[in-house]
This record gives structure tokens, C-alpha cells and sequence, in this order.
């Protein structure tokens, strides 16, 4: 990976597992094939979805952590140890690669070379990230954003402006320009699955594992109980192995 913060994730397997959102199936549509590959597959969010579409799925994620979740959510796609530069896959072996919230991790013109080559011609490639269209509502009090902004000042940056930047794209030229799809989706948790969302951004993994734990359990108990719900749009970039 071009920035090794991306694999920072370890730690934060159950949390990010029960506090991320997932994608609506749409993502899939135009897509046809038998087997597909879900690259940085994490607790797999979106290998959940495949395996309702595609009768072959693979779920390549490098975190061991990550992929024991994974196993046990989505036993019907196969999991592997491996990474975006390095797949451990045969040539043109997948007829479609989707990357969902991690292409800004890569060394992107890396992961291209390789998700070429494991491309079938005129395969695929499936690029995903959730758009924030307001936030949480009720969210958390204001106590309880109180505490996790002083937390988080004190930590590195998260990953979204890494997104942002739109330099994920760098090295995608063999996939011609990409086809932008925006599809509109909500996501509606309890209150631990809101503030397991905010303990498990990339950040986060630079506490130590007690004070992450003793701050998921603060803001719990600052924030009442109930349904919060976020309003997302999808961003699906879909291009073509020339």
C-alpha cells in the first residue's frame, strides 16, 4: 500500500464491522460475469452483497483480523491474505474487481497493473465510496461530540481527504475514463453501531486498544438510546480493461 495508515484497521475489526455502512445493489448493476474479486474485501460489507449476484466470489483482504469477520459473516465467498499491489490471483482470472473504501489506500498506479492483469479482456473494475449528504440524525449528543473532538485532535488524520483529493485515480489510464454513478442510499443503526462507526476510523488505531474501549464505552453512555440514521450517496466509478 502506498499509505500504510490504511492498514491500521486491525484493531478495529468488530467495531468496524458493526458501526460501517454497507451499499445498495445497485453498485452491481451493468456488471455480468461468473467470478468477481471484492480487493480489500475489510469485514466484507460489499462481499455480502456479491455472493447474492455472482456465482464465483473472492474476497482478497490483507488483515488477518479483518478476514476472520469476514469468514464468518460471508462463508459463501472464498478469503484470502493478500493486497491491492500484490493479488494473489492467476492472469485474467476475475471477469469484475470492485474496491469499495479503499482505493485511496493503494499505490494506485500498482494496484492497476495488477488488477489488469488478473482481469479477463474487457473486464471490469468497480470503484466505490460513500458520500456523507448531511450527517447523523439525532447523531451524538453534544457532550459526547465534545469528548471525541478532543480525542481525535490529538490523533492523525482520518482517510477521507485522501478521497477527496480525487489522486486515487493516478495510474488508471488502461481503464479509460471512468463511468460516475451517484445512487442514494441510507443507512439506520442503534447507538452502538453510531459510535462504532467513530471508533473505528483509521485514526482511531493510534490509541491504545483500553483507551479506545474505555472511549467507546464513554460516548455509549453520553448518548441515548435510539435509531440514528445517515443519509449517503454512493460514488460507483466503473471502467473497462482496454
Amino acid at each position: 500500500m502506498s499509505d500504510p495508515q490504511g492498514l491500521w484497521f486491525a484493531s478495529l475489526a468488530d467495531d468496524y464491522d458493526r458501526g460501517r455502512y454497507g451499499w445498495p445493489p445497485e453498485v452491481c448493476n451493468g456488471i455480468e460475469g461468473n467470478a468477481v474479486l471484492d480487493l480489500a474485501a475489510g469485514t466484507g460489507k460489499l462481499t455480502a452483497l456479491l455472493v447474492d449476484r455472482f456465482p464465483q466470489v473472492v474476497a482478497v483482504e490483507p488483515l488477518a483480523r479483518m478476514r476472520r469477520v469476514l469468514e464468518m459473516h460471508v462463508p459463501a465467498a472464498r478469503a484470502m491474505e493478500g493486497t491491492a499491489e500484490s493479488i494473489p490471483l492467476p492472469d485474467e482470472s476475475m471477469d469484475a474487481v470492485f474496491v469499495a473504501e479503499a482505493f485511496h489506500w493503494f499505490d494506485s498506479a500498482a494496484a492497476a497493473k495488477e488488477i489488469e492483469r488478473v482481469l479477463r479482456p474487457a473486464g471490469r473494475l468497480i470503484v466505490c465510496f460513500n458520500e456523507w449528504r448531511g450527517g447523523f440524525e439525532p447523531g451524538l449528543s453534544a457532550e459526547a461530540r465534545a469528548t471525541l473532538q478532543r480525542v481525535a485532535a490529538e490523533l492523525p488524520p482520518p482517510g477521507g481527504p485522501k478521497v477527496q483529493s480525487g489522486a486515487w485515480r493516478e495510474g488508471l489510464g488502461a481503464f479509460g475514463p471512468l463511468e460516475e454513478t451517484a445512487l442514494d442510499h441510507e443507512y439506520a443503526t442503534d447507538t452502538l453501531g453510531l459510535v462504532s462507526y467513530y471508533v473505528s476510523v483509521s485514526s482511531m488505531s493510534a490509541l491504545a486498544e483500553d483507551a479506545r474501549i474505555d472511549l467507546r464505552t464513554r460516548l455509549v453512555e453520553l448518548t441515548p438510546e435510539g435509531t440514528h440514521r445517515l443519509p449517503l450517496t454512493a460514488r460507483v466509478y466503473k471502467g473497462r480493461r482496454r
